[in-house]
């Protein structure tokens, strides 16, 4: 069964096995606290709904309410989770907390975040072309190139490699290796990069 967990990127550094340096990414996961259990009965399905993140200071009164019948703390985001592995929807309460020592060391996770956002960019930022040559008499640098013929297909394909909006959407890196699980201080250290910037909302997810 799935275990899927919410924590906040901190930043990358290294950890040493000998003497070679691997990059790692260390992830704050702080107490999942739930504030709502579903059902296949209820709901047509059975998940756990979460509070992650950082405390929020504004929220509205349905919200506000919602935190309160759990007896949780008012919190950034809400999401759903499957049910922590070998427990069923039935056994798990409201205000429980499901916490970082849910995940297993020694298998792999994935992870999903989302990644920054970076404007609009051209063709060599986006698609890694490789651009013109940049001698004299070179008229564009930096541009596509030609996009199609007009006799033949007389349009331009769709889905055709172009300039445009690079960035800003949900990307999940899967079989990443746990480094280390630090369960007191919250803290999952994992093998590589993850999605996002510093600070960014990820999720981990582990088969």
């Amino acid at each position: 069964m799935t275990v899927a967990l919410y924590g906040t990127k901190v930043g990358m550094t290294r950890v040493f096995d000998g003497n070679n340096a691997i990059a790692v990414t260390v992830v704050e996961c702080l107490p999942n606290d739930v504030v709502e259990v579903k059902t296949v009965e209820k709901h047509g399905h059975s998940a756990v709904k979460v509070a992650v993140g950082d405390k929020r200071r504004k929220v509205t009164k349905p919200l506000a309410g919602e935190y309160k019948k759990a007896d949780v703390a008012v919190r950034r985001f809400l999401r759903e989770v499957p049910v922590p592995a070998g427990m069923k929807a039935e056994e798990v309460k409201l205000g429980a907390h499901l916490l970082v020592s849910l995940l297993d060391a020694k298998k792999m996770v994935s992870v999903t975040g989302q990644i920054k956002g970076r404007g609009f960019t051209g063709v060599m930022k986006r698609w890694n072309f490789k651009g013109h040559k940049m001698t004299h008499g070179t008229m564009g640098h930096r541009g596509p190139g030609s996009i199609g013929c007009r006799m033949d297909p007389g349009r331009v394909w769709k889905g055709k490699k172009m300039a445009g909006h690079y960035g800003d959407e949900q990307v999940t890196i899967k079989n990443l290796k746990i480094v280390s699980i630090d369960a007191e201080s919250n803290l999952v250290v994992i093998m590589g990069a993850i999605p996002g910037p510093n600070g960014g909302l990820v999720a981990i997810q582990q088969i």
